[in-house]
């Protein structure tokens, strides 16, 4: 009898087709033994010799499905009593414990486009299409490995039609754990918001849909993630009702167009980010505008130049918008900043002042996620991750780990754009974006998804990380698990050394030394009279050492600071009589005392940004997060934008070796406005006197590697101008695979404990 061999495939290779391909393969080279999913990714057995064994490996790697992903593989002998006559799928052996990257929603492949919109197809009109290669994953998931029985698909019995496919090794719907059809599959309702059904077929129903939005009626659409609210792009009053009835009165709104080509007809579209539109994880691309035509465009982002592009990624999408055919706002279908809604009870509830159509469906969504956001820098095209959610949540690439990391670690992430990391056997998975836990909606968002990962993986964690913060919201939880099990213990680490490590292990930079890190974002505990923002830190022989940062300057009246640019501006410049005069005389004396009084300081680069911006004439208050560093960056643009314009160091003179004179760069942005300069290129020249601190810093720290992280390095042109400037001196080193924000804080809390407490 021939020897058994065993392969073992680790990565993403569950719920893209993998065993199909195998199989086929298999039986193409006539060879004999079995292929399953394991703990582990994908077992395959095979009685052949180990040339055979080895070749066909090489060739599985060659010519594996596109969404799957191979972080390693693995070949053993076994001892086998079997004998096998053919190649077959095995099961999946019930009740594993998982120990492989979990799969990620793919948006609709073309074959399942057309097929949708062919009247001759038995799923024409049917939005739940899918195969091997696209559909829900994670969003329905309520265990892995990724079976039917796994998910919230095992709810609807595939007919004799569907299982046909999925046992046909010669269709594209072979394996298929999502495979329905409109016989046997999911069912959508159309009401409007008094509950009244608006009955029809599918067709009828979506060419319904496409009659409201016409008339300028905002749709709460079920999509496959969790829920849309849908208007028209191209009708102004549509906008504005929906920003009144939302309560997001200036923040920009997604656009979701049919097809690429209309894109590039309104926008700006680079090949990279065109790539990026029409992936399996069909992001939203922040793009350039380029002609308005007909786009509401001062309603859908007001004074901003830009446009957050998306296509359509599942089939209710691709539906409304091929009988629409022009731009839809697609936003997260939640209020005034809670979560994204995907039960129809809570949604109804909580939208129904906002919408006046629902579009429903009966297939229960297990992981509610927001559209995940990415742009890249005008210039120099840098990747910019915003937001890290549907398509590319819970995995990221973290092959570069300790191996054996055989700890049960939960990491807590931050208050804002919160995430969570666990370790919970050999890989770690971070969560989604999940949003801001001050919001009650969210936060029990925040506690489901650790019950989910615990339900997942059969999870409890022995250690605990979390925020130096003594008061942040996501701490609250740490009691429930030291009450259930005394033994667990609590790290903490400081929220900026936290960013600090996300970097360093996205770039693998551990093993390095001598690295700076530059980590500005808007706040982070640092001890009891001091917040800190614009730090710089050293990373060498494993230690991390807080190196120089901004000027401290008083933190008056807790985050009413972070929502009025004018009380940042009054508060850097220590009462300059200049910004004086934007207040009244009981503001400026309430005020004044505040500052004069304020035992807690801070180096908060996020506040100085908003208080340039407010001298350059951001004068309202912030209605959400980065509102003026937003409108900073688009003035400055547009000056980075013309060619051949000479920079000016507005600290020139300045001998900067670890503080940056915060207030008198504040001072020197006001003079120039004094003197009438463009305030285009005085937001320029902000941004370059910024990237000469860090060059002094560096030079001064004897610094040849530089590492970034915090939210302000979500700013395109502060990236630009640093690659410009920067790189020909040193070795630059910006995240691309995590969000610079707060997003990764919970991974950098898990890599901070690994590499430096552990």
């Amino acid at each position: 009898m021939k020897p058994s061999f065993q392969i073992i495939i680790s990565g993403s290779v569950q719920g893209v087709g993998f065993r199909p391909f195998v199989y086929n393969l298999a039986i193409k080279q006539n060879l004999k033994g079995y292929v399953s999913n394991n703990e582990f990714g994908v077992l395959i057995i095979l009685q052949e010799n180990e040339k055979t064994v080895t070749d066909f490996l090489n060739e599985i790697k060659r010519k594996h499905p596109k969404n799957a992903k191979i972080n390693g593989t693995q070949i053993s002998e076994v001892v086998s009593q079997e004998k096998f006559d053919s190649f077959f799928i095995k099961p999946t052996e019930k009740n594993i414990s998982i120990n492989s990257p979990l799969t990620p929603d793919f948006a609709i492949c073309k074959n399942c486009k057309d097929e949708i919109l062919d009247p001759e197809n038995n799923r024409f009109y049917y939005p739940f299409i899918s195969c091997t290669c696209c559909g829900p994953r994670y969003a329905i998931a309520e265990k892995f490995p990724f079976e039917r029985e796994n998910t919230s698909m095992n709810e609807f019995k595939m007919c004799d039609s569907c299982l046909e496919e999925y046992n046909n090794p010669a269709d594209r719907r072979f394996h298929s754990q999502t495979n329905s059809c409109p016989d046997c599959g999911i069912q959508v309702s159309f009401t409007d918001n008094t509950g009244a059904i608006i009955s029809g077929s599918n067709k009828e129903i979506f060419e319904n849909i496409s009659e409201k939005l016409s008339e300028g009626k905002i749709i709460a659409v079920k999509n496959t993630s969790g829920y849309l609210l849908l208007c028209d792009a191209t009708n102004p009053e549509a906008v504005q009702e929906l920003r009144n009835r939302k309560k997001r009165l200036t923040k920009p709104f997604a656009v979701l167009f049919p097809d690429a080509k209309q894109i590039e007809n309104y926008l700006f579209c680079h090949k990279t980010e065109k790539n990026l539109l029409k992936s399996t994880q069909a992001p939203i691309v922040i793009l350039t505008l380029k002609k308005q035509i007909d786009l509401a465009i001062d309603q859908i982002a007001p004074g901003m130049k830009t446009i957050g592009a998306m296509l359509p990624n599942s089939g209710i999408l691709h539906l409304i918008s091929n009988l629409f055919q022009k731009p839809l706002i697609a936003t997260s279908g939640n209020f005034n900043g809670s979560s994204i809604f995907s039960d129809e009870n809570e949604a109804v509830k909580t939208l129904n002042p906002i919408a006046d159509y629902y579009l429903h469906h009966d297939l229960e969504i297990q992981n509610s996620q927001d559209d995940s956001v990415i742009k890249f820098s005008r210039k120099n095209k840098q990747k910019i991750i915003l937001r890290h959610a549907r398509g590319f949540a819970p995995n990221i690439d973290f092959s570069f780990l300790e191996k054996n990391n055989s700890e049960k670690l939960l990491c807590l992430g931050a208050t804002l754009k919160n995430t969570i990391t666990i370790s919970a056997n050999n890989q770690v998975y971070m969560s989604e974006y999940i949003g801001d836990l001050l919001n009650f909606d969210t936060y029990n968002r925040f506690e489901k998804k650790i019950k989910n990962y615990e339900h997942f993986f059969d999870f409890s964690p022995k250690k605990v990380v979390c925020d130096q913060h003594p008061n942040y919201e996501n701490n609250k939880v740490i009691s429930a698990f030291v009450n259930k099990d005394r033994s667990v213990a609590t790290v903490k680490v400081q929220h900026h050394e936290a960013h600090f490590a996300a970097i360093l292990s996205e770039k693998k930079l551990w093993k390095k030394s001598k690295i700076l890190g530059v980590v500005w974002d808007g706040s982070g505990f640092g001890s009891d009279t001091e917040i800190f923002g614009g730090e710089f830190f050293e990373y060498d022989h494993n230690t991390i050492t807080r190196i120089g940062h901004l000027e401290y300057f008083p933190w008056i009246l807790g985050d009413q600071m972070a929502k009025n640019p004018k009380m940042a501006a009054l508060s850097i410049s220590k009462n300059n009589s200049y910004f004086q005069s934007f207040f009244n005389n009981n503001e400026l004396k309430i005020y004044s005392k505040h500052i004069k009084n304020s035992s807690i300081k801070t180096s908060s680069m996020g506040r100085l940004i908003d208080a340039v911006a407010f001298t350059l004439g951001f004068k309202n208050s912030i209605l959400f997060e980065a509102e003026a560093g937003m409108y900073l960056e688009n003035l400055a643009q547009q000056a980075f934008n013309k060619s051949e314009l000479k920079l000016k160091d507005y600290l020139k003179d300045e001998k900067i070796t670890d503080l940056i004179p915060g207030k008198k760069l504040l001072l020197q942005v006001a003079k120039e406005v004094q003197n009438n300069k463009d305030l285009e290129i005085i937001a320029l020249n902000f941004h370059f006197t910024l990237v000469k601190c860090i060059e002094k810093i560096a030079c001064f720290s004897k610094s040849k590697e530089i590492a970034f992280s915090g939210g302000v390095f979500q700013n395109s042109v502060l990236i630009d101008l640093i690659i410009d400037h920067l790189k020909p001196k040193y070795k630059l080193h910006f995240h691309e695979t995590l969000s610079p924000n707060d997003e990764n804080i919970s991974f950098g809390q898990l890599n901070h404990y690994l590499n430096l407490k552990k």
